[in-house]
């Protein structure tokens, strides 16, 4: 395999090969900041002699993201793509965890060592944890571990929180755009004299007359800014094409959308989290750009990739909308799924491969609305949950791409804090708090398996409770193989009455609380891993599922909203899931327009 030794040797020009990461929802927290804080420093960690700046494990485990580990699996995705001799990193947004300025600064620390030392190019978007509002503001945490083990409060105002025990500091405010885009503006939001290309999308493609001197002057942030409707107001826009090596265009599109109270302060603008659902009305400007991109890098024979926060594909391999029916519309962040009228905007304006962040899953979406109108959307998993991953993509010629899925395992550094959080347990334990975590998480033998773990616990004391059905987990977690088995071969009648007769006899005994977790355990190990979760599942439960799975395939429901219909809906969406497109190593070709999975 030929790697990127230098980002402007034109290296898809000369052997039509070249390789890009992608590492998103990095989340970064510095965890030994320095507050500024005369009344918190951090806790002091005795296995480093340092003072740490963390959140709490219970924090963790009701998070969707670590806040903690994910620092060093950072620092280890890295490395091993220094190991690899990668030069060209992506990070699709959530590069930190809110924009506050110790974040964004640590963020820059680290990409300003490894550009340094090892050359790499870094090209960054903006997602919806890193200008949380557009222009900053007053910001606060109240879960960072304090020195007894109990939870410590850290404002940028002392009007933040009520408690008195709250610590000021001003590197816990947001930043905002200016902020972040000046501090990390090397990095791709701005243009550099090591690129071939760099334009943004309120100026003119002029690729023939290029210059760096033009571009720079045309690339202030003042002069970036769309109308936010008739309000008279304008916000930034940080998206931006960029040629890093001769051949490729990299498209970075800013997804974020904002909306506006009416008052005249900071405070006055809320951030979405929806994407390109919203995006497509709000920030039409970035359409018609993205069409004159697309069509210019046709013209020229460049290879298109775009990349933004925020997916432009359904998710879930089809099983969206039959999860809104069972589930609800805002159960399982569905609301954020972009909707097929959307994908088509963006296929039509010529987008035809695009890597995607926000939704913390390892993903493969196609949108097809003709066989030349076709859209790839690749899902980049976090750093900071499971499955813990980069993607990186190797680009053969112009049309012929091979991705591929690492996952993290070994991770230095990674148990570092659980002297700290054992620290916490004990006082969580002492002051009698209810739902105490599991502490089982801390003999996780490795960053794979500690993300694993997360996810399980995660599970039970926030999913299942806030997404599921009360009467479709109790019967999931105690209905075994064979009563399974003998209910997909039932009528729909009888199939109902079987349920609900199991249903008295569960609700009338202790039983249903020792049973097995393992089907709503693996549900989430394929929703969130694809490949790499069905890989966990042991070849007993596969193949079971794959017999149980043709039998409901076959199965008719009512829909009215009953037991059997419940389940008979769930193993759909398990199926769908199941059976999915390649997601871990694959090879797409946009001019064949097939996907194939290597193995």
């Amino acid at each position: 395999m030929i790697h990127l030794l230098c980002a402007n040797i034109p290296l898809l020009a000369q052997t039509g090969t070249a390789e890009i990461a992608f590492l998103s929802d990095i989340h970064l927290q510095d965890v030994y900041a320095d507050l500024g804080s005369n009344a918190f420093k951090g806790v002091f960690n005795p296995k480093t002699g340092r003072f740490a700046t963390i959140r709490t494990m219970k924090s963790q485990l009701n998070s969707t993201r670590l806040f903690n580990e994910n620092y060093f699996a950072f620092i280890s995705a890295l490395e091993d793509l220094k190991k690899k001799e990668i030069q060209i990193v992506v990070l699709p947004g959530d590069f930190t965890d809110d924009g506050q300025p110790m974040n964004v600064l640590a963020l820059k620390e680290i990409l300003d060592q490894y550009a340094t030392d090892s050359g790499m190019r870094f090209f960054l978007t903006t997602g919806n944890h890193d200008p949380v509002k557009p222009f900053g503001g007053i910001a606060g945490k109240s879960d960072f571990l304090g020195v007894d083990g109990s939870e410590q409060a850290i404002a940028g105002s002392t009007d933040f929180f009520t408690a008195s025990s709250v610590a000021i500091s001003d590197q816990i405010n947001y930043w905002g755009y200016p902020e972040i885009t000046k501090a990390l503006g090397d990095y791709g939001f701005f243009p550099s004299q090591k690129d071939l290309f760099w334009s943004h999308p309120f100026e003119e493609l002029d690729y023939e007359n290029y210059t760096f001197e033009r571009a720079q002057d045309s690339s202030q942030l003042e002069k970036r800014v769309y109308p936010v409707g008739n309000s008279g107001l304008f916000l930034p826009d940080a998206s931006y094409v960029v040629e890093p090596i001769e051949g490729i265009w990299l498209l970075a599109l800013d997804g974020n959308v904002y909306t506006h109270s009416g008052g005249e302060s900071k405070e006055s603008w809320k951030g979405s989290s929806v994407g390109f659902n919203q995006a497509s009305i709000f920030k039409k400007h970035q359409l018609d750009w993205i069409k004159k991109v697309a069509d210019e890098a046709e013209k020229l024979g460049k290879t298109l990739i775009s990349f933004s926060h925020y997916p432009l594909v359904e998710f879930h391999d089809g099983a969206s909308d039959a999860m809104k029916s069972l589930f609800g519309p805002r159960k399982f962040q569905l609301e954020r799924v972009p909707s097929a009228e959307t994908s088509k905007l963006y296929a039509d304006a010529g987008m035809r491969l695009h890597f995607a962040g926000h939704m913390h899953i390892n993903d493969t979406g196609l949108y097809e609305n003709q066989p030349d109108n076709t859209m790839y959307n690749i899902q980049v998993p976090s750093l900071a949950a499971f499955p813990p991953a980069y993607k990186t993509v190797k680009i053969d010629h112009q049309t012929q791409f091979e991705i591929e899925t690492t996952t993290l395992t070994e991770v230095d550094h990674m148990n570092e804090f659980f002297d700290l959080y054992r620290m916490e347990h004990r006082w969580l334990l002492e002051n009698q708090i209810p739902d105490i975590w599991d502490s089982t998480i801390l003999a996780s033998k490795d960053y794979f398996e500690y993300t694993r773990n997360h996810l399980l616990e995660l599970t039970e004391l926030r999913f299942i409770p806030s997404d599921w059905p009360e009467n479709l987990v109790v019967l999931l977690k105690a209905l075994n193989n064979n009563e399974l088995n003998q209910w997909s071969k039932m009528t729909e009648k009888d199939g109902n009455l079987f349920l609900e007769d199991k249903l008295k006899e569960l609700k009338t005994s202790s039983s249903s609380k020792t049973k097995s977790h393992k089907i709503i355990e693996d549900f989430y190990l394929l929703k969130n891993g694809d490949e790499i979760g069905k890989r966990l599942i042991p070849q007993e439960r596969i193949t079971f599922y794959e017999q149980l799975l043709s039998s409901v395939s076959r199965k008719t429901y009512a829909q009215d909203a009953n037991l059997n219909s419940d389940l008979v809906q769930f193993f759909r969406i398990f199926e769908m899931l199941f059976e999915s497109l390649p997601s871990d190593h694959f090879r797409i070709d946009l001019k064949k327009n097939t996907i194939e999975r290597i193995d």
